[in-house]
């Protein structure tokens, strides 16, 4: 079973954080290390200034779990809408507890994102996959694949099935904010007619602060529109808006392939470094927005991703600067066949596993993930 290893960093220096030699950077004593909740500092650091920081999770207010306890209750249909390109990590547990065993269809959105070979059946695959790797009950069958909702013009389709799927029930939609909710609604509400005697209405939902849209589908029941969730775990939520733009696709991602040996690296803009620590010469298929440079750094040449940072010489450049503003992963692959490390927000690459070990540089709270290929 492949291993993905957090490297825990200081704080502070960034120094990697080890209790074996005092005398070496980013010491810190061995029950601190393995008891460790939150961001920590070496004993350098912690001992020239104290600091009180609390660890960074996904989270959504109490008003936004009323919502979904509401629609638990009411045995209604979620109507999950996810970004196809990037959504893996984007999951709230305490949203996906209340999910469990209820009546889930996905929009999986800006499929026209990926390219026009991948396989469509194996990509609904993929996104229940990652549905059930969250704990929720999801088949392909109940993955809907949508094109970029911003220029898709007829709904009739997805609302259809919507309908069928809702058995007179209320129908909640969720997902995470940028995934494409509010491009759909809009096109669902050039269509949309309504049947009963209540008005659409924009307004605090029922006991709790949050906005919520509510359109009447029938006399009895609604399509509740939800705010979208955070991204504070994304590399979107880390950008200024100029490098935003810079990193979010607007047409087809089309694979850049790298290949390194030993101790070489791959940057990926200014905003993330892979490294092959060990293991076979290995091809890197890179899956990002065009304007997101990919460019392989010869051996012992990594160090400069940091230098070149501080000298925004790389774009787009995040507000990270420094080694101190990165979180660093190794992965070790033992697994055969197609694989993917993912950055959420950005994109992912995509390899033949053959037992790497590989190390990911991404900025401090930024999630990754590492699972079976989207693209085989």
């Amino acid at each position: 079973m492949s291993k993905v290893n957090l490297l825990r960093r200081c704080y502070n220096c960034g120094a990697i954080l080890q209790s074996e030699d005092a005398a070496k950077p980013g010491y810190i004593a061995k029950e601190k290390l393995e008891n460790a909740v939150g961001v920590l500092f070496c004993d350098k650091c912690w001992n020239q200034q104290k600091y009180n920081f609390g660890a960074g999770e996904l989270t959504v207010s109490p008003d936004y779990l009323e919502v979904v306890k509401d629609a638990r209750a009411s045995d209604a249909l979620i109507v999950y809408v996810v970004d196809i390109f990037s959504f893996e990590t984007s999951f709230v547990k305490e949203v996906t507890d209340l999910l469990q065993g209820m009546n889930i269809l996905v929009i999986a959105a800006k499929r026209d994102l990926l390219p026009a070979k991948a396989n469509d059946e194996e990509l609904r695959e993929y996104v229940a996959h990652r549905f059930r790797a969250a704990a929720l009950r999801v088949k392909a069958e109940d993955v809907l694949l949508a094109s970029s909702l911003d220029s898709y013009s007829d709904v009739t389709p997805l609302t259809k099935v919507i309908d069928e799927r809702r058995k007179g029930h209320d129908v909640y939609f969720i997902g995470a904010s940028t995934a494409g909710k509010t491009s759909f609604l809009s096109s669902f509400l050039r269509t949309y007619k309504n049947r009963s005697r209540r008005a659409i209405a924009t307004e605090n939902y029922p006991g709790t602060k949050l906005h919520v849209m509510t359109i009447p589908l029938d006399n009895s029941s609604s399509f509740y529109d939800t705010p979208g969730t955070s991204l504070e775990n994304s590399i979107r939520g880390k950008l200024d808006f100029e490098n935003l733009g810079l990193v979010i696709p607007r047409e087809t991602v089309n694979k850049r392939v790298q290949t390194l040996t030993e101790n070489e690296s791959v940057f990926i803009g200014g905003i993330a470094r892979i490294d092959l620590l060990s293991g076979p010469k290995t091809e890197l298929a890179g899956y990002f927005a065009k304007t997101v440079s990919y460019k392989k750094v010869v051996k012992n040449g990594g160090d400069a991703f940091f230098k070149q940072l501080g000298r925004g010489s790389l774009a787009p450049v995040s507000a990270s600067k420094v080694l101190a503003d990165f979180d660093c992963f190794d992965i070790s692959v033992d697994e055969l066949g197609q694989r993917d490390i993912g950055i959420e927000g950005l994109g992912w690459v995509s390899f033949a596993g053959a037992d790497q070990t590989f190390r990911l540089y991404v900025p401090k709270g930024v999630s990754i993930y590492y699972t079976r290929a989207k693209i085989k």
